[in-house]
């Protein structure tokens, strides 16, 4: 088994819908029971399976050596590729949390319990987040009835997680490497200037670009 630990850091507003809203807002973002955001698994295994299959384009375009990575196909839905194959491989994601999250829930746990009435979970998600309002233009001019808000975490919020692979390969390795740097937006309203990330990763195996682009 090998393991990538992995830190998103949102560099711009970014809002990650819960589906869920209220009389003061229109769209909320995903939090736990004590008002604490965390960037959902399925979300971000989703948008690795995307910025895999970028990445293989890429190589392919550039004409670079794509048998050094995995094709994500095979990997992440198991289906066959043009050789016929399936990996073996698979990738565990988790939900990634604040740092000290243990403890953070711990210390809200205490406090809601002994100050309900002051620290209530969407207080807590205040000190993370703010509050967007957008309009739909027409012609130029606001669209009446258009005005919306939604709540988006602040840049600088950071995710701490581990993923782990099972039966992996170089060319696993590569392909998730690779596909971990080239993240770069997540959410909604990204053409908007919302839902810039960057993700760094940590690997006993330092694996490079240019090794393999060179068949290393």
């Amino acid at each position: 088994m090998a393991e990538f630990a992995v830190t998103i850091k949102i560099e711009s507003p970014l809002h990650l819908g819960s589906g869920q809203a209220d009389v003061n807002l229109d769209a909320e973002i995903v939090h736990d029971a004590f008002g604490l955001p965390y960037f959902p698994a399925k979300r971000f295994k989703g948008l690795l399976y995307e910025s895999a299959v970028e990445v293989y384009e890429m190589f392919e375009l550039a004409g670079m050596n794509k048998e050094k990575l995995a094709n994500p196909e095979s990997l992440f839905h198991k289906f066959s590729d043009d050789a016929g194959n399936v990996s073996a491989a698979q990738i565990i994601v988790p939900n990634f949390y604040l740092k000290d999250y243990q403890k953070l829930c711990a210390d809200w746990k205490f406090l809601q319990k002994k100050y309900p009435a002051i620290f209530r979970p969407a207080d807590v998600l205040k000190t993370f987040t703010s509050i967007r309002y957008q309009t739909e233009l027409e012609n130029g001019i606001a669209k009446k009835g258009s005005l919306h808000n939604l709540n988006v975490l602040n840049a600088g919020t950071e995710f701490f997680g581990k993923l782990e692979i099972l039966n992996h390969t170089d060319e696993v390795l590569n392909l998730i490497a690779l596909a971990i740097k080239n993240l770069t937006f997540a959410g909604t309203k990204r053409n908007r200037g919302f839902g810039r990330i960057s993700c760094e990763i940590t690997l006993d195996k330092k694996i490079s670009v240019e090794e393999i682009a060179k068949g290393a």
